[in-house]
Protein backbone atom coordinates (compact mmCIF):
# COMPACT_ATOMS: atom_id res chain seq x y z
CA UNK A 1 0.00 0.00 0.00
CA UNK A 2 1.22 3.28 -0.59
CA UNK A 3 2.39 5.81 2.08
CA UNK A 4 -0.32 8.63 1.32
CA UNK A 5 -3.31 5.96 0.75
CA UNK A 6 -2.09 3.89 4.47
CA UNK A 7 -2.03 7.73 6.11
CA UNK A 8 -5.38 8.23 4.52
CA UNK A 9 -6.61 4.62 5.63
CA UNK A 10 -5.36 5.26 8.83
CA UNK A 11 -7.02 8.66 8.94
CA UNK A 12 -10.07 6.91 8.45
CA UNK A 13 -9.94 5.22 11.68
CA UNK A 14 -8.88 8.17 13.68
CA UNK A 15 -12.14 9.45 12.97
CA UNK A 16 -14.25 6.53 13.18
CA UNK A 17 -12.46 6.11 16.84
CA UNK A 18 -14.87 9.08 17.91
CA UNK A 19 -18.04 6.50 17.22
CA UNK A 20 -19.78 4.80 20.37
CA UNK A 21 -18.04 1.46 18.42
CA UNK A 22 -14.61 2.64 19.29
CA UNK A 23 -13.83 -0.34 20.96
CA UNK A 24 -14.68 -2.58 18.10
CA UNK A 25 -12.64 -0.51 15.70
CA UNK A 26 -9.95 -0.88 18.22
CA UNK A 27 -10.02 -4.70 18.98
CA UNK A 28 -10.06 -5.19 15.06
CA UNK A 29 -6.78 -3.04 14.22
CA UNK A 30 -5.16 -5.69 16.98
CA UNK A 31 -6.66 -8.64 16.06
CA UNK A 32 -5.22 -10.32 12.52
CA UNK A 33 -7.75 -9.24 10.22
CA UNK A 34 -9.98 -11.59 8.14
CA UNK A 35 -9.89 -12.16 4.39
CA UNK A 36 -13.10 -9.66 4.34
CA UNK A 37 -11.73 -7.42 6.23
CA UNK A 38 -8.12 -6.88 4.58
CA UNK A 39 -10.37 -6.77 1.03
CA UNK A 40 -12.36 -3.97 2.81
CA UNK A 41 -9.06 -2.16 3.90
CA UNK A 42 -7.56 -2.12 0.35
CA UNK A 43 -10.46 -0.98 -1.15
CA UNK A 44 -11.27 1.66 0.91
CA UNK A 45 -7.27 2.52 1.08
CA UNK A 46 -8.46 3.08 -3.04
CA UNK A 47 -11.13 4.73 -2.50
CA UNK A 48 -9.43 7.55 0.31
CA UNK A 49 -7.13 7.64 -2.70
CA UNK A 50 -8.64 10.27 -4.34
CA UNK A 51 -10.33 11.43 -1.51
CA UNK A 52 -9.98 12.28 2.22
CA UNK A 53 -11.75 12.58 5.60
CA UNK A 54 -13.22 15.56 6.68
CA UNK A 55 -11.69 16.59 9.96
CA UNK A 56 -15.35 17.43 11.67
CA UNK A 57 -15.40 15.11 14.97
CA UNK A 58 -19.01 16.58 15.75
CA UNK A 59 -20.28 15.46 12.07
CA UNK A 60 -18.12 12.00 12.05
CA UNK A 61 -19.81 11.33 15.69
CA UNK A 62 -23.09 11.61 14.78
CA UNK A 63 -22.58 9.59 11.13
CA UNK A 64 -20.65 6.65 13.40
CA UNK A 65 -23.56 6.24 15.65
CA UNK A 66 -26.59 6.82 13.55
CA UNK A 67 -24.81 4.14 11.25
CA UNK A 68 -23.95 1.78 14.36
CA UNK A 69 -27.28 1.98 15.71
CA UNK A 70 -28.76 0.66 12.60
CA UNK A 71 -26.03 -1.99 11.67
CA UNK A 72 -26.54 -3.40 14.93
CA UNK A 73 -29.48 -5.27 13.83
CA UNK A 74 -28.60 -6.97 11.59
CA UNK A 75 -27.24 -10.32 11.05
CA UNK A 76 -23.36 -9.23 10.96
CA UNK A 77 -23.75 -6.37 13.96
CA UNK A 78 -20.41 -8.33 15.54
CA UNK A 79 -18.63 -6.45 12.63
CA UNK A 80 -16.09 -3.50 13.52
CA UNK A 81 -18.73 -1.25 11.52
CA UNK A 82 -16.99 2.66 10.42
CA UNK A 83 -18.60 5.28 9.12
CA UNK A 84 -16.80 7.69 7.71
CA UNK A 85 -17.68 11.44 5.77
CA UNK A 86 -15.29 12.34 2.93
CA UNK A 87 -14.90 15.73 1.71
CA UNK A 88 -15.78 15.49 -2.03
CA UNK A 89 -18.62 17.13 -3.57
CA UNK A 90 -19.61 14.11 -5.73
CA UNK A 91 -22.94 12.72 -4.86
CA UNK A 92 -22.10 8.86 -3.47
CA UNK A 93 -21.76 6.77 -0.94
CA UNK A 94 -19.70 3.58 -0.55
CA UNK A 95 -19.51 0.35 1.09
CA UNK A 96 -16.04 -2.09 1.31
CA UNK A 97 -16.12 -5.14 2.91
CA UNK A 98 -15.65 -5.94 6.38
CA UNK A 99 -18.06 -2.91 7.70
CA UNK A 100 -16.86 0.43 6.02
CA UNK A 101 -19.43 2.89 5.04
CA UNK A 102 -18.25 5.93 3.33
CA UNK A 103 -20.68 8.63 2.72
CA UNK A 104 -19.54 11.68 0.51
CA UNK A 105 -20.14 15.31 1.89
CA UNK A 106 -21.79 16.55 -1.27
CA UNK A 107 -24.26 13.66 -1.06
CA UNK A 108 -24.87 14.78 2.58
CA UNK A 109 -25.30 18.34 1.64
CA UNK A 110 -28.81 17.35 -0.37
CA UNK A 111 -30.50 14.97 2.35
CA UNK A 112 -33.25 16.29 4.10
CA UNK A 113 -33.79 14.49 7.22
CA UNK A 114 -32.14 11.61 9.26
CA UNK A 115 -34.40 9.25 7.59
CA UNK A 116 -33.38 10.20 4.06
CA UNK A 117 -29.49 9.83 5.93
CA UNK A 118 -30.80 6.69 7.72
CA UNK A 119 -32.01 5.36 3.71
CA UNK A 120 -28.88 5.50 2.38
CA UNK A 121 -26.20 3.99 4.94
CA UNK A 122 -29.39 1.06 4.59
CA UNK A 123 -28.58 0.42 1.50
CA UNK A 124 -24.87 0.76 1.98
CA UNK A 125 -24.90 -1.90 5.36
CA UNK A 126 -27.08 -4.71 3.37
CA UNK A 127 -24.28 -4.34 0.41
CA UNK A 128 -21.48 -4.95 3.12
CA UNK A 129 -24.65 -7.82 5.17
CA UNK A 130 -24.84 -9.47 1.73
CA UNK A 131 -21.08 -9.54 0.97
CA UNK A 132 -21.98 -8.05 -2.71
CA UNK A 133 -18.67 -6.42 -3.28
CA UNK A 134 -16.48 -9.20 -1.80
CA UNK A 135 -17.82 -12.12 -3.57
CA UNK A 136 -17.19 -10.06 -6.74
CA UNK A 137 -13.66 -8.98 -5.68
CA UNK A 138 -12.86 -12.79 -4.45
CA UNK A 139 -13.83 -14.03 -7.65
CA UNK A 140 -11.94 -11.41 -10.08
CA UNK A 141 -9.13 -12.45 -7.69
CA UNK A 142 -9.32 -16.18 -8.01
CA UNK A 143 -9.49 -15.40 -11.89
CA UNK A 144 -6.67 -13.55 -12.12
CA UNK A 145 -4.89 -15.81 -10.26
CA UNK A 146 -3.56 -13.81 -7.25
CA UNK A 147 -5.24 -15.89 -4.48
CA UNK A 148 -2.06 -18.36 -3.51
CA UNK A 149 0.12 -14.36 -3.36
CA UNK A 150 -2.78 -13.30 -1.03
CA UNK A 151 -3.06 -15.67 1.31
CA UNK A 152 1.03 -16.62 1.60
CA UNK A 153 1.65 -12.77 2.38
CA UNK A 154 0.61 -9.78 4.04
CA UNK A 155 3.12 -7.59 2.13
CA UNK A 156 2.90 -4.54 0.61
CA UNK A 157 2.71 -6.39 -2.87
CA UNK A 158 -0.13 -8.03 -1.82
CA UNK A 159 -1.97 -5.17 -0.26
CA UNK A 160 -1.70 -3.57 -3.93
CA UNK A 161 -2.79 -6.34 -5.92
CA UNK A 162 -6.33 -6.19 -3.80
CA UNK A 163 -6.34 -2.94 -4.17
CA UNK A 164 -6.06 -2.92 -7.99
CA UNK A 165 -8.86 -5.65 -8.33
CA UNK A 166 -10.93 -3.76 -5.92
CA UNK A 167 -10.13 -0.36 -8.35
CA UNK A 168 -11.78 -2.39 -10.97
CA UNK A 169 -14.72 -3.44 -9.22
CA UNK A 170 -15.68 0.11 -7.61
CA UNK A 171 -15.17 1.44 -10.65
CA UNK A 172 -17.77 -0.70 -12.56
CA UNK A 173 -20.06 -0.81 -9.89
CA UNK A 174 -22.11 -4.25 -8.97
CA UNK A 175 -25.07 -5.98 -11.09
CA UNK A 176 -27.77 -4.15 -11.08
CA UNK A 177 -29.55 -7.50 -9.52
CA UNK A 178 -27.28 -6.52 -6.36
CA UNK A 179 -28.10 -2.94 -6.45
CA UNK A 180 -31.85 -4.09 -6.46
CA UNK A 181 -31.56 -6.42 -3.36
CA UNK A 182 -29.72 -3.71 -1.26
CA UNK A 183 -32.50 -1.26 -1.99
CA UNK A 184 -35.37 -4.15 -1.45
CA UNK A 185 -33.16 -5.37 2.10
CA UNK A 186 -32.36 -1.68 3.18
CA UNK A 187 -36.00 -0.61 3.21
CA UNK A 188 -37.09 -3.40 4.96
CA UNK A 189 -33.71 -2.53 7.42
CA UNK A 190 -34.86 0.90 8.18
CA UNK A 191 -38.46 0.34 8.82
CA UNK A 192 -36.85 -2.30 11.34
CA UNK A 193 -34.67 1.10 12.76
CA UNK A 194 -37.87 2.77 13.10
CA UNK A 195 -37.12 4.80 10.42
CA UNK A 196 -39.87 6.08 7.09
CA UNK A 197 -39.49 2.83 4.62
CA UNK A 198 -40.09 5.76 1.90
CA UNK A 199 -37.36 7.93 2.64
CA UNK A 200 -35.22 5.95 -0.09
CA UNK A 201 -37.54 7.15 -2.62
CA UNK A 202 -37.18 10.86 -1.66
CA UNK A 203 -33.46 10.26 -1.99
CA UNK A 204 -34.05 8.79 -5.21
CA UNK A 205 -36.36 11.58 -6.67
CA UNK A 206 -33.54 13.91 -5.61
CA UNK A 207 -31.24 11.88 -7.53
CA UNK A 208 -33.37 11.89 -10.31
CA UNK A 209 -33.31 15.13 -10.98
CA UNK A 210 -29.84 15.33 -11.51
CA UNK A 211 -28.87 15.94 -15.18
CA UNK A 212 -26.83 13.53 -16.84
CA UNK A 213 -23.67 15.85 -17.55
CA UNK A 214 -23.44 16.83 -13.83
CA UNK A 215 -20.01 15.92 -12.93
CA UNK A 216 -20.71 15.02 -9.10
CA UNK A 217 -22.96 12.03 -10.11
CA UNK A 218 -20.71 10.82 -12.82
CA UNK A 219 -19.41 8.17 -11.03
CA UNK A 220 -23.08 7.06 -9.41
CA UNK A 221 -24.67 7.09 -12.48
CA UNK A 222 -21.98 5.15 -14.63
CA UNK A 223 -21.85 2.37 -11.12
CA UNK A 224 -25.66 2.13 -10.34
CA UNK A 225 -29.01 1.79 -12.30
CA UNK A 226 -31.18 4.92 -12.95
CA UNK A 227 -33.15 6.19 -9.90
CA UNK A 228 -36.31 5.75 -12.17
CA UNK A 229 -35.11 2.47 -12.30
CA UNK A 230 -34.54 1.66 -8.56
CA UNK A 231 -37.91 3.43 -7.88
CA UNK A 232 -39.85 1.02 -10.18
CA UNK A 233 -38.20 -1.60 -8.54
CA UNK A 234 -39.09 -0.17 -5.42
CA UNK A 235 -42.85 0.17 -6.12
CA UNK A 236 -42.97 -3.61 -6.77
CA UNK A 237 -42.88 -4.03 -2.81
CA UNK A 238 -45.64 -4.61 -0.75
CA UNK A 239 -44.97 -0.91 1.45
CA UNK A 240 -48.35 -1.68 3.61
CA UNK A 241 -46.30 -4.66 5.58
CA UNK A 242 -43.66 -2.01 6.26
CA UNK A 243 -44.89 0.68 9.06
CA UNK A 244 -44.95 4.09 8.53
CA UNK A 245 -43.73 6.89 11.14
CA UNK A 246 -42.86 10.07 11.48
CA UNK A 247 -39.35 12.04 12.34
CA UNK A 248 -39.86 13.35 16.20
CA UNK A 249 -39.23 17.08 16.94
CA UNK A 250 -35.38 15.38 18.82
CA UNK A 251 -34.69 13.85 15.01
CA UNK A 252 -35.26 17.07 13.20
CA UNK A 253 -33.04 18.90 15.24
CA UNK A 254 -30.07 16.36 15.60
CA UNK A 255 -29.97 16.04 11.83
CA UNK A 256 -30.11 19.83 10.94
CA UNK A 257 -27.25 20.00 13.86
CA UNK A 258 -25.41 17.72 11.52
CA UNK A 259 -26.07 19.52 8.73
CA UNK A 260 -24.73 22.79 9.54
CA UNK A 261 -21.50 21.48 11.11
CA UNK A 262 -20.69 19.71 7.98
Amino acid sequence: MKTGKSVRLLTLYAAMALSLCVGGVASAANAAASDEEKVGDAAAAKILGSMKVINNPTAQTYLNTLGASIAGLTVRANLAWRFTIVDSADLNAFAAPGGIVMVTKGLLKILDSEDELAAVLSHEIMHVVRKHHYNVIVRQRLADELTQKMAASESNQSMNALSNVSSVIYARGLDKSAEFEADFQGIQLLAKAGYDPAALIGVLEKLSKIQAGDSRAELLFATHPAALDRMDQIARINSESLPSTSPSALRKTRFQTFKSAL
